[in-house]
């Protein structure tokens, strides 16, 4: 899948919840900070990756950095990327609370594993 037209898997670590998810993203979409605080059961105004708040529109899409951006921007870093098992990008976030929140269907870009 990685390089396949520009997408990547990409996978991400919560450590308060012990789960570990792989999103399928095109380089060039923006982030859905959203649906991956959702796959955690994570308010989504709360939600960091590798410790970085990123900013969101009302949409709770990054408005905008890409995966693309992100994974270089952390790499340059010498931060987590997502691109292994034993490099996932890691989660943080407060826990919703339960009822509080819709917890619908999520994209079929994230998959649990």
């Amino acid at each position: 899948m990685e390089g396949e037209k520009g997408k990547r898997i990409i996978k991400v670590f919560c450590p308060c919840v012990c789960k570990v998810v792989q999103i399928i993203a095109e380089e060039e979409q923006r982030l859905d900070l959203g649906s991956i605080a959702r796959a955690f059961g994570l308010d989504p105004n709360t939600l960091k990756l590798n410790g970085y708040y990123i900013s969101r529109g009302v949409d709770l899409v990054a408005s905008s950095v890409t995966w693309k951006s992100l994974i270089r921007y952390l790499s340059a870093r010498g931060l987590s990327t997502g691109a292994t098992g034993s490099d996932p990008l890691v989660v943080d976030g407060k826990l919703s609370k339960i009822g509080s929140k819709s917890f619908g269907a999520f994209p079929a870009l994230i998959t649990g594993f």
